[in-house]
């Protein structure tokens, strides 16, 4: 390591204990938290940090994402990864660095006493991957001696032909620091800097059509003096190239505005959709889900569309009112102006009626097509055929009955609407024209450019108002999902581990009068339940359909929340140990509420542990197949751990499915682990090995069956 180096990381490198000081003070520095925010409590934990490092977010408000990259993608990560921690081990340097972004194209970091430090990206990268390059050095060495490389070159060459060797190497300790989708929107729509490119759009839109107007003032002025003026002429196409830089600027502008506000409305809806209530999804059904889906993503580009649409038909309709102002009838023009956005506003709301009147018949329709085709072999099977059809033929009369209103509708608000105020402002220059003496040719022509100016910004304006109903009932759709992803909790208070954790004896799980109904004011499925789980218990849980067993399940995984009582995993209740709660106790749903993804084996197989795995993690997950008779499984499939399965992939039967299911529970090594009628579909030779298997991996058991 050279001796500017050796300085810059006794400057720039925080402390190994001061990780969580680094954490607080970057996210501080980029606005992510305020400002006078507590700093973060508890000692590093060098053996979990990307686990401690999460907690530590969760205290302060903000997400930390590890990042795994390539040893050829280091220096873009550097120089587009921050606010990001990066943990340093080099020889006798360790501790962290605080990425803060870049200046001047180098890497900057913020040092414990406040001040920035830069350094190359390709020095800081070599640092970070320097463990892979000490294995190769000697080789290299060899190499560059036996190539007669000068001894100037010398560790240039060397880096060159390491960083070549190793570049697919994955180099860890990266975390980004960023605003949870959670967050409160209006301060990620801040911290993103979308208002301040919104006032640069309405400023670049402002300037481009007051430049426009004086290009054709100019053009237009010098052709109705019957002469032309080449001076003039210059000048025209003069401000007519330069407006060009000022086009490409407002659409790049326009479009990363797009993108940036996309992209957080999509987060905060995952969230949202991964918030969502387990019984309030299923009663939706999978057509109205589908249905929300699609309006989700028609929700983005209508309402932006539709907003920058009106936003220019508004900036047009204020310059064609200054212009008409200007010409042969500046009073008619500019009443007959304002009546017609009044009228245009009117017809948007009947426009607005009958498109919400449309789009409900559409998703209806949608609704119960997704539903007859996955219901499409019971409907052959038992279904009358002269009555199958019936369904379908009032639904498109209904549905081609509204969609003709709507098309009518389109037609006056569009179209006829521009027509109507062209050939009213028209007319309305006849008093002038009449008049003694007739207004000049210049007024005529000025109050024609006005006339065609407000017929574009009313055609604008509709466009973007008949683009923004549409996106007003997207919302209306999407609107609980939305809010489902608002932040509603405080954060965490402790950290808690990932993989096991707690004592070795003693109660696990408790429960003291719990009562849960799955709706308010219906009867509630579990009421009065006290219990005691033990580390190491094997419970049986038996009783009839219905009984509220696997609800029960499900609020001991975390999944709901009791209506009443208390619940504690290792003395501590849910609020306390936060979103690592799922993580401790975790379970195999019934086989309707579990689900095979689409992707490889391994990855449905390891869904509880970190992905990309360890070779660890492979071996581990190939042991639990051949424990659970899926070695013959995984001996069929050409690609193994790493054949893709799921709804296009290798299709497994029912039994097949319910092992994987038991092995991914397994596999995810929790405190406790509760297997909903994993054995059902088993014959007795492969319950009893399942049923061992799980009796000797599982921390604590808990099985549910029927008597």
């Amino acid at each position: 390591m050279s001796v500017a180096m050796d300085a810059f990381l006794g400057r720039a490198l925080w402390p190994i204990t001061s990780a969580g000081e680094a954490l607080e003070v970057l996210a501080q520095r980029h606005g992510l938290v305020a400002s006078d925010s507590a700093l973060v409590s508890g000692a590093f934990d060098e053996d979990n940090a990307d686990a401690w490092l999460d907690w530590a977010g969760q205290q302060i408000g903000i997400e930390t994402l590890p990042a795994q990259a390539k040893v050829r993608e280091l220096p873009a990560f550097l120089m587009h990864g921050g606010p990001a921690l990066i943990r340093v081990d080099a020889g006798e340097r360790c501790g962290t660095l605080a990425l803060t972004g870049a200046r001047r194209g180098t890497p900057a970091f913020l040092c414990p006493d406040g001040s920035v430090a830069s350094a190359g990206a390709a020095n800081i990268a070599a640092i970070l991957y320097r463990n892979h390059a000490e294995k190769l050095m000697p080789e290299v060495a060899r190499i560059v001696a036996a190539a007669g490389v000068s001894d100037e070159r010398t560790s240039s060459v060397s880096s060159a032909l390491i960083a070549e060797r190793i570049g697919g190497e994955d180099v860890t300790g990266l975390t980004m620091l960023r605003l949870p989708p959670d967050a409160d929107f209006l301060q990620q729509f801040r911290h993103a800097r979308l208002p301040w490119r919104l006032a640069q759009i309405v400023g670049l839109f402002v300037l481009l059509y007051g430049a426009e107007l004086w290009s054709w003032s100019l053009i237009g002025g010098a052709t109705l003096s019957g002469r032309l003026d080449w001076g003039w002429l210059t000048a025209w196409l003069l401000l007519a190239f330069t407006m060009m830089p000022g086009h490409l600027l407002a659409g790049w502008n326009e479009a990363v505005f797009g993108l940036e506000t996309g992209r957080l409305v999509k987060s905060r809806l995952l969230a949202g959709a991964l918030a969502l209530p387990p019984d309030s999804v299923k009663r939706q059904g999978v057509g109205a889900l589908i249905g929300k889906v699609m309006e989700s993503q028609a929700l983005e580009g209508l309402a932006l569309g539709g907003a920058f649409s009106v936003l220019v038909g508004l900036i047009e309709l204020g310059f064609a009112f200054w212009v008409l102002g200007q010409g042969a009838a500046p009073v008619l023009h500019g009443s007959l102006l304002c009546g017609f956005a009044v009228l245009t506003v009117l017809m948007a709301g009947q426009y607005h009626r009958r498109i919400i009147e449309w789009t409900r018949d559409r998703l209806g329709m949608t609704d119960y097509l997704i539903e007859a085709m996955i219901g499409h072999r019971t409907r052959l099977a038992q279904e009358r055929a002269d009555r199958r059809d019936l369904a379908e033929d009032g639904q498109l009369v209904r549905y081609q009955g509204k969609s003709a209103a709507m098309d009518r509708t389109a037609l006056r608000f569009g179209s006829g609407l521009a027509s109507a105020w062209l050939i009213a402002a028209i007319l309305a220059l006849g008093p002038s024209v009449a008049r003694s003496p007739a207004p000049s040719g210049v007024l005529l022509a000025i109050s024609l450019g006005g006339v065609m100016l407000a017929q574009r910004a009313l055609g604008a304006v509709g466009s973007g108002l008949s683009s923004l109903s549409r996106a007003s009932f997207a919302w209306e759709q999407v609107r609980t999902i939305f809010q489902a992803g608002k932040r509603t909790a405080p954060s965490p208070s402790r950290i808690a581990s990932t993989e096991g954790g707690g004592s070795d004896s003693g109660p696990v799980l408790e429960g003291q009068n719990i009562a849960f109904a799955h709706e308010e004011g219906h009867k509630p499925v579990l009421s009065g339940v006290d219990f005691t789980i033990n580390a190491g218990d094997r419970i049986l849980m038996e009783g009839p359909s219905g009984g509220g067993k696997s609800t029960l399940a499900n609020l001991l995984t975390g999944l709901r929340k009791a209506d009443n009582g208390l619940l504690l995993l290792d003395g501590l209740d849910r609020h306390t140990i936060g979103n690592d709660w799922h993580g401790r106790v975790t379970s195999a749903p019934q086989f309707h509420d579990n689900h095979i993804l689409s992707g490889t084996l391994a990855f449905n197989l390891l869904m509880g542990r970190q992905w990309p795995p360890s070779v660890t993690d492979l071996k581990a997950a190939e042991q639990m197949c051949e424990r659970l008779d899926l070695g013959d499984l995984l001996r069929k499939m050409p690609g193994g751990l790493h054949q893709q399965v799921g709804e296009t992939g290798w299709q497994l039967s029912h039994g097949e499915r319910s092992r994987v299911f038991l092995a991914r529970a397994l596999l995810q090594k929790a405190q406790v682990t509760i297997l909903d009628e994993s054995f059902a579909s088993l014959d007795p030779a492969t319950m009893d090995r399942c049923l061992t298997t799980a009796l000797e991996e599982a921390e604590t058991l808990v099985v549910i069956a029927h008597p």
